[in-house]
């Protein structure tokens, strides 16, 4: 009988494992999350896209409003909110962009955004403090 019990114990306990929508969305945040992240800059440049050329992660040329993740804590495809950064070429307080990139340096709460601008306005951005809030695919 203690056989019989273990094995509906086991079954019961797969069951609870497969069925929890935590266990299987565990490394996404849930959507309207606001995360405190470390912002940088990239641009158009072969430097800053090297050896891929300016391409998103999906093969598409970046564009503005395209920023790279580390898929660990933001999943690939993800809109995200971006607010409280300093820049003259992006828009005033906030925008809207998508995860659709990922690089080496991307770890961690740490976003690139990109800047469809010469290096000099990209490396003005520096390295920032900004808030984002997770929107959904």
């Amino acid at each position: 009988m203690s056989a019989n019990i273990a094995s509906v114990a086991g079954l019961l306990l797969g069951l609870a494992i497969t069925a929890s929508p935590a266990a299987a969305n565990a490394a996404t945040p849930p959507v309207g999350r606001t995360i405190q992240m470390e912002a940088t800059a990239y641009g158009p440049s072969a430097q800053d896209n090297y050896p891929y050329g300016a391409t998103n992660f999906f093969g598409q040329p970046l564009k503005p409003g395209d920023i790279a993740v580390d898929p660990s804590v933001i999943p690939l495809g993800t809109k995200l909110r971006v607010c409280g950064y300093a820049s003259p070429i992006l828009p005033p307080h906030c925008f809207i962009g998508v995860a659709n990139d990922e690089g080496n340096a991307i770890v961690g709460r740490h976003i690139d955004i990109f800047m469809a601008a010469p290096d000099s306005v990209v490396n003005s951005f520096g390295i920032q403090s900004v808030q984002v809030t997770v929107l959904g695919n």
